[in-house]
């Protein structure tokens, strides 16, 4: 993070903490209401701004309780070019439901999946629209705290300590970092596997969270490489070819090393996270493939950005693949499904 930055945007950064910290006072006062519901509700969440692995924390979730329980997600849908509540189908485009939310629907078909700003407003349409519902997970809710989800995680990126950020807009944070202790589990993600459980305990202290006990390790698991427009279509290894990666998300470095370790070659396309692609980034993606010298060369995505592809005809004559994106726990993950699936049972309707 930019000195300047710090500096430049410090005074900012106070009157932001000052504008959060009466906010949640009014919340924890019960000034401010918040409404609850009769059914097992997640908070995915995080204090920092993007790239914390949110999302594939989420589709661990889903993972884990879509078999034996009927779920919804619920999203803001970010990027978007709609506001109202919608339900995600299976051909929904990502400029009318978010990225994310489409992702969603694309991977567990059987999972209801919705977006609407008001997260409130959209639990009740929800259960109004589908009273099979079992489990609602709500993403990126931990600062709506007009709904009170029954537990809340947090996320926190391994490579981004909060200790050393600061509150929007001198750093990433969204709210002060104590306020962490709000949550009930807390997950540190992107973590080296051969994390020490010395360094386990230095950042466990510094989180200063109210039960240790109840934080995570989790790290990232890259899968199949599959085709976008033809998802049978798949490459076993990258080793001979020689890759366009192109990405829209925050913090792509970790892929980009990733892949750069594998391929023949890498040419880097980096956009911003949730980048609705135009014709002329299409254009610059097509002229780019162009220029490498190879008979086999592909353009490779994420899962996130190729929700973005989907309907842009120009790139369906196009080797385009989308690379899948796992989490996994460093250790302690049946401790960690245990309190998630005893939290569902405990909290069933009619339980």
């Amino acid at each position: 993070m930019s000195t300047v930055r710090k500096i430049l945007f410090f005074p900012l950064g106070v009157l932001y903490h000052v504008i959060t910290a009466v906010r949640n006072f009014l919340f924890d006062r019960g000034f401010f209401k918040s409404s609850s519901f009769d059914l097992p509700v997640i908070c995915v969440g995080n204090l920092a701004v993007g790239g914390t692995g949110k999302t594939p924390h989420t589709e661990y979730l889903i993972r884990l309780l879509k078999n034996n329980y009927r779920i919804a997600t619920l999203s803001r849908g970010y990027g978007r070019k709609t506001n109202d509540f919608r339900e995600v189908l299976a051909n929904s485009s990502a400029l009318d439901v978010g990225d994310e939310p489409a992702q969603y629907k694309r991977k567990f078909p059987d999972v209801i999946v919705a977006v609407e700003n008001d997260r409130v407003k959209g639990v009740c349409l929800l259960l109004k629209k589908h009273e099979e519902i079992e489990v609602i997970l709500l993403d990126d809710a931990f600062q709506h705290r007009k709904i009170e989800a029954g537990l809340n995680i947090i996320i926190s990126d391994y490579n981004r300590p909060l200790k050393n950020d600061y509150l929007l807009p001198a750093g990433n944070l969204r709210e002060h970092k104590k306020n962490i202790n709000r949550a009930d589990l807390v997950i540190i993600s992107k973590c080296p596997e051969n994390l020490s459980s010395n360094e386990r305990d230095r950042l466990i202290s510094e989180l200063n969270f109210h039960t240790s006990e109840n934080v995570f390790f989790s790290s990232i698991r890259y899968g199949e490489i599959y085709s976008v427009f033809n998802p049978l279509q798949k490459i076993e290894t990258l080793k001979d070819v020689d890759v366009l990666l192109v990405s829209g998300i925050a913090r792509p470095k970790h892929l980009q090393d990733y892949i750069q370790r594998r391929a023949n070659s890498v040419k880097i396309m980096e956009y911003a996270d949730h980048h609705n692609f135009t014709r002329k980034d299409i254009q610059e993606i097509k002229d780019n493939f162009d220029l490498l010298n190879s008979k086999k060369k592909i353009i490779l995505t994420t899962e996130k950005d190729a929700s973005r592809f989907l309907d842009k005809e120009e790139m369906k004559n196009l080797p385009i693949y989308s690379i899948e994106i796992e989490v996994f726990f460093l250790d302690r993950q049946t401790e960690f499904n245990t309190q998630i699936v005893n939290y569902v049972k405990q909290n069933k309707r009619n339980s």
